[in-house]
């Protein structure tokens, strides 16, 4: 995986801002093992399974999970789960489990300091976009959980491994993210302990939605900036979609399947959001070069010194339970002032 969605073609606004989002599908070496799955592999974004298809299955020793790429069966709980993306990782602590292997692009410091301080001693696979399949196959899995968009092109071989299910991760907002952690726990043989978690998180959430003032029409944008460009999330986005549980809204429309765009400063020009929340990459950005110019000027969002930088691995790679909490209180914080 690339550390942001790839940059696409800069659009000019006409009246909404529209791009297909792109989607890495990994690849890696084959390896032999044991699990129980079907499905297909595609070059496209599956359908989303809702988690709801499987509520019969919760509590039974032995499930028959549907997921977004097929159906696996599953006996007791699982204890050896290899996690491929990271919002799985924030899944799995959530159900009280930890992971013998993690995806982390080698590197654990992609993982939030919330998670990462909770998850123990674990192998690394690799990049989350190409997974090592050897190193998978030697932690001797009861579970795989993969993304359903980025692993397609290796769910077979995962599934010779051990049991796999795929939701979706990298392109999942905020709604379906919640699904997927849903699903991983019925997966796991859960349900009840994800209901508490999400009962819990519930209340986080509209507690931090009652500091936003109530009717705010603040037009916010949420972005990741680059060397060569920007990055606008839609609300189908994570992030915006956490800003929308708030009350909050992107100037960005919430059409087709759509979550980011690539912008210039002439769009940001014509949009005029009120705030800008940017995550920018390390080292120089073409954000410095726009704001040497008049037209950043004009910007409402610079002009009530509302431009907020903002970390990357929180706003944009965590993409849990874990990360939204985080997410909306430091976006209260900015917009709403401490409490």
């Amino acid at each position: 995986m690339s550390p942001i969605p790839p940059l696409r073609k800069s659009l000019p606004l006409t009246g909404v801002l529209l791009a297909a989002a792109t989607l890495v599908i990994g690849c890696g070496t084959a390896g032999g093992g044991i699990g129980s799955s079907t499905g297909s592999q595609s070059a496209t974004a599956p359908a989303v399974v809702a988690a709801d298809v499987n509520s019969a299955e919760c509590g039974k020793p032995t499930r028959t999970i549907k997921h977004d790429l097929g159906s696996t069966t599953i006996t007791g709980t699982p204890h050896r789960i290899a996690v491929l993306e990271l919002s799985f990782v924030d899944a799995i602590e959530n159900l009280g489990l930890q992971p013998v292997g993690v995806a982390d692009d080698n590197n654990r410091d992609v993982l939030i300091p919330a998670l990462r301080d909770k998850v123990g001693n674990y192998t690394p696979l690799g990049l989350r976009a190409s997974p090592n399949l050897q190193v998978i196959t030697s932690l001797k899995p009861d579970l795989i959980i993969a993304d359903s968009a980025e692993h397609s092109a290796i769910y077979t071989q995962l599934s010779k491994i051990a049991p796999t299910i795929a939701v979706s991760s990298d392109a999942a907002g905020y709604q379906e993210t919640i699904n997927s952690e849903k699903l991983i726990a019925e997966a796991a043989g859960k349900c009840d302990r994800m209901k508490a978690v999400l009962d819990h998180h519930a209340q986080v959430m509209q507690g931090l939605k009652a500091k936003i003032p109530p009717g705010d029409t603040r037009k916010i944008l949420f972005a990741i900036g680059t060397e060569t460009g920007v990055t606008g999330y839609t609300p189908r986005g994570f992030a915006p979609g956490v800003l929308a549980a708030l009350g909050l809204h992107s100037p960005l429309p919430d059409k087709g399947d759509d979550f980011h765009v690539s912008v210039n400063l002439e769009t940001l020009v014509t949009m005029k959001p009120d705030v800008i929340i940017m995550a920018p990459h390390p080292g120089k950005l073409l954000l410095d070069q726009w704001k040497t110019t008049q037209l950043w000027g004009t910007l409402p969002a610079v002009q009530k010194n509302a431009v907020f930088m903002v970390n990357q691995n929180l706003w944009s790679r965590a993409r849990g339970l874990v990360a939204a909490e985080q997410i909306a209180t430091e976006a209260v914080q900015k917009l709403a002032g401490p409490a």
